[in-house]
C-alpha cells in the first residue's frame, strides 16, 4: 500500500503511459483509447488567439475519451481540460529540441481509479463512502474531504464505538456523540489509529468551511486512511502482528536452531 502522490497531481499528454491502475482489477494500469480522444477550444481561447503576439501557452479548452484495461476489458469514459505547455529545451548534442506540448487533465471519471488500496476486510459501509471520495478528488476535493470524513464516522461504528452517550433527553430524543468525542472514546481503545483519524477529523472539518479543502488536503487524507485501512484491516499487518508476538516470545526466529555440536 502507499500513495504516490505524482500520479495524482499530474496531467498527461496522449502519447504518455497513463498511471492509474483500472478501477474494477487493480491489476493494469488504463490505457487511452486514441480514437475517442475529442477536443475542442473554449471561445475566450480561440478569441486570445487574435490578439498579436499571442503564445500557444494562452490555449486551452476541454476534452473526453474512453479509457481501458489490457488485463480485464474494462471501459472508464474520462473527461477534463486540457492546455498547452512549453517542452523546448536544449540539448548538449540535438541542440534546440521538444516543442508546444497538450496536456491532458481529468476532472471526471465515470469510474475512478482507486486513490489508495482497500483490503477487503474493510467494511463495506467505510469502502462505500471511500469509493464516493474518489469520483469527487477530480472535479471536487472539498466535497471529497468530507466523503473520507464521512468514511472515519462509518469506520468508527464498524469498531463498535458507540453513537450515543446512552442517555435519552426529554420527548425520547438521544443526544449524538461529536465525531471528536468518538475519536477520544476509541482512543482509550486504539490510541495509535486515533491520532490518525483526529487529523482526518481536522482535514474534514476544513472540507466543511468556507475555506474549502485543496487537492493536497486531499491525499494528505488518503496518507493517513491508508495507513488506518492497513493497520485495522490489512492481511499483511495482521500477519507480521502475529510474526512479531511470536518471535519476541521465544526470543529467536521461528526456524529451528541447533545447538552447534563441540568440536572433538
Amino acid at each position: 500500500m502507499g500513495i504516490h502522490r505524482n500520479k495524482w497531481l499530474a496531467a498527461f499528454r496522449a502519447s504518455d503511459s497513463l498511471l492509474w491502475s483500472c478501477p474494477a482489477c487493480g491489476v493494469s494500469p488504463l490505457r487511452l483509447v486514441a480514437d475517442t480522444l475529442k477536443t475542442g477550444e473554449t471561445r475566450d481561447s480561440k478569441a486570445a488567439q487574435d490578439h498579436p503576439g499571442s503564445e500557444p501557452e494562452q490555449i486551452d479548452g476541454r476534452f473526453a475519451c474512453l479509457m481501458d484495461c489490457g488485463h480485464c476489458g474494462n471501459v472508464v469514459g474520462a473527461a477534463g481540460t486540457y492546455a498547452y505547455h512549453d517542452d523546448r529545451h536544449w540539448d548538449e548534442v540535438e541542440g534546440a529540441t521538444g516543442d508546444y506540448e497538450k496536456y491532458y487533465s481529468v476532472k471526471y471519471f465515470t469510474e475512478s481509479p482507486h486513490l489508495l488500496e482497500i483490503p477487503e476486510a474493510t467494511p463495506d459501509a467505510v469502502t462505500g463512502e471511500l469509493l464516493a471520495s474518489f469520483q469527487l478528488y477530480w472535479s471536487d476535493p472539498l466535497a471529497c474531504t468530507n466523503r473520507i470524513r464521512s468514511s472515519v464516522e462509518k469506520l468508527l461504528t464498524a469498531e463498535r464505538v458507540q453513537q450515543t452517550p446512552g442517555r435519552i433527553l426529554p420527548k425520547g430524543r438521544r443526544k449524538f456523540l461529536s465525531l471528536h468525542d468518538r475519536i477520544e472514546r476509541y482512543a482509550k481503545k486504539r490510541p495509535d489509529i486515533a491520532k490518525k483519524l483526529m487529523a482526518l477529523k481536522w482535514i474534514g472539518n476544513a472540507g466543511s468551511h468556507s475555506k474549502g479543502a485543496i487537492v493536497d488536503d486531499a491525499l494528505d487524507g488518503y496518507v493517513l486512511m491508508d495507513w488506518v485501512l492497513d493497520a485495522l484491516y490489512a492481511k499483511r499487518h495482521k500477519e507480521a502482528s502475529a510474526l512479531t508476538s511470536v518471535i519476541n516470545r521465544r526470543k529467536a526466529p521461528r526456524s529451528p536452531r541447533r545447538t552447534p555440536r563441540k568440536s572433538p
